[in-house]
């Protein structure tokens, strides 16, 4: 049997003062103790640097960089990590106790996957649990096609894959910068899951993909899809599923847009969507844009009628 796997735990975060110590403990709590963390600091503006003073625990290193965005935050962090697996976490998000022994359990008896994930669950700022966040076949990698169930929380990579193969660090791809590296990692080397529930992703509303800049969400969409196919694997694995690629990414952008409530626009990417490959409309996220546009529909009335 072979020894314990040593994880490194990157964090990169960016004005999460509020947040940032939750995270870090969340970690340093682990029934598991047998990993490092790095917390990368993307050129904060707050106070997270008095902050991450007050920590005083051997296995915690804090780095500034420069302001460049998550992908190289990510990057520095797997440059400096000395773990067998590098993990994510977001400065916002929350491992529970058993997120490192559940992975170290799971990679030995998976054989040691290069790309590796766990599940994660979503709550709200109250700690009420929203949803599970899974639906996935791992053993069929073309459930990338229809967009990101990953994030980052439950990514494990093998380090030195990592190093290989980093997260891009175009700004302009910036939120979408780690579906691109999946479909990337994916298309090379596969991907195994644990259906465990070992972390949870926190909902507020200052996370980074509720709020919508649609310029910026189409266009990041689309660097993703140009980016990743530009690897001979991922042309070879994904090449014949282009367009439906690019429609679930419309029918992503609708969806947000929706939620935005942005109706009109909305609509432009949903039925864009439809013409480029029509099945697309049996997905449940064409019932959520349905579902959000009779909100709309409803708070809009609400407003009306109260002026009156």
């Amino acid at each position: 049997m072979k020894p314990d796997l040593f994880f490194s735990v990157i964090i990169p975060t960016y004005n999460r003062v509020e947040f940032i110590l939750l995270s870090v403990k969340s970690v340093l709590t682990q029934d598991y103790r047998n990993f490092e963390v790095i917390v990368v600091d993307d050129g904060s503006t707050d106070s997270t640097p008095e902050v991450m003073a007050t920590v005083n625990d051997p296995r915690v290193r804090y780095v500034r960089i420069r302001n460049s965005e998550r992908g190289a935050a990510r990057n520095t962090g797997v440059r400096l990590a000395q773990g067998d697996y590098v993990t994510f976490l977001d400065s916002d998000d929350q491992y529970y106790s058993n997120y490192l022994s559940t992975a170290n359990d799971g990679l030995k008896s998976s054989g040691f996957p290069v790309f590796y994930h766990q599940a994660y669950e979503v709550r709200n700022f109250l700690r009420e649990k929203v949803r599970y966040a899974h639906d996935y076949d791992s053993h069929n990698i073309g459930f990338l096609v229809k967009g990101n169930p990953l994030s980052c929380l439950g990514v494990f990579i093998h380090r030195e894959e990592a190093l290989l193969f980093p997260f891009n660090e175009d700004r302009d791809l910036s939120g979408s910068e780690d579906w691109e590296l999946w479909i990337r990692l994916a298309a090379n080397f596969g991907l195994k899951k644990d259906n465990r529930v070992c972390a949870c992703l926190i909902l507020h509303d200052d996370r980074s993909v509720i709020n919508v800049d649609e310029q910026k969400l189409v266009r990041r969409k689309l660097l993703a899809m140009q980016y990743s196919f530009k690897d001979p694997e991922v042309q070879r694995k994904f090449g014949a599923q282009w367009n439906k690629m690019d429609a679930y990414s419309d029918t992503y952008n609708s969806l947000h847009l929706m939620l935005d409530g942005q109706i009109r626009r909305s609509f432009y990417y949903f039925f864009k969507a439809m013409r480029t490959y029509p099945l697309c409309v049996l997905e449940r996220r064409t019932l959520a844009i349905i579902k959000y546009f009779f909100i709309n529909l409803f708070r809009r009335y609400r407003l009306s009628t109260s002026i009156f």
